[in-house]
């Protein structure tokens, strides 16, 4: 827990390598202090996804820590750009890693503003007592297949596309990410998750647990833990991540 100019930030990560996973291949991030939160997802053979991921949690921060005075989007924008840099270098000095990538799903709260930032399908959702709101949009195959119309709502989770990204950190040079910025206040509520979480806990069953445990007087990491455990008793074929933000 930290203070973050007048309003004081609550977190928890918790990250799981699943049921069926040799490794974990997720990495997540939690600064209260700089008020930066990040989930990310990594991909690529020979431990590649999960020193892609690694190496993006770690250079965000980096840039963050080092850029205090920037403008939160530009400070993000160019943060995601250097990750984007660090792991296309690694994986030119190490050939068995050509081709890893991550996603990256990036939280900035300072002062009364947030930030959030977006690479791949790791979400990002905003939530308080009425509700949860899924804020970001999947850089994957099934969501354009979606958006276009040629499946519908109930197809995607058994689409053969469904792990399939458009857009990865690392895996070239140019990287276009989504970014945006709006207000927060006392009661705000933000969950960031990989897909190992979103595919199969929906957001009706994120909410219900969100809510019982808030309604029960228990903290953000036993949410945290009850969003991995209903992940892996779902499916439990992924990593699970989840980093829950709570302004207080």
């Amino acid at each position: 827990m930290s203070g973050n100019s007048n309003l004081i930030l609550d977190c928890a990560l918790i990250s799981d390598i699943g049921l069926k996973r040799k490794q974990n291949q997720d990495m997540g991030g939690v600064r209260p202090d700089l008020g930066l939160f990040v989930v990310a997802d990594g991909m690529g053979g020979h431990q590649g996804g999960e020193i892609a991921s690694q190496l993006c949690v770690e250079t965000l921060i980096q840039t963050v820590e080092r850029n205090p005075t920037d403008p939160d989007r530009t400070l993000l924008e160019k943060a995601i750009q250097d990750s984007n840099e660090a792991i296309l270098k690694r994986s030119h000095e190490d050939s068995r890693l050509h081709g890893m990538g991550t996603t990256a799903t990036v939280l900035l709260i300072r002062g009364e503003t947030a930030t959030l930032l977006q690479v791949g399908d790791s979400r990002g959702y905003y939530w308080n007592s009425d509700g949860i709101w899924q804020l970001t949009k999947d850089h994957s195959l099934v969501q354009e297949k979606l958006r276009a119309g040629l499946i519908t709502r109930e197809q995607v989770k058994s689409d053969e596309m469904k792990n399939v990204i458009t857009r990865s950190v690392g895996y070239e040079p140019g990287l276009k990410a989504d970014c945006f910025t709006f207000p927060v206040a006392r009661g705000d509520g933000f969950l960031l998750c990989s897909d190992g979480v979103s595919g199969p806990v929906d957001d009706a069953l994120m909410f219900e647990i969100l809510e019982e445990t808030r309604s029960n007087g228990l903290s953000l990491g036993e949410a945290a833990k009850r969003l991995i455990h209903t992940a892996n008793s779902k499916s439990g074929d992924d990593n699970a991540t989840v980093v829950l933000v709570k302004v207080l």
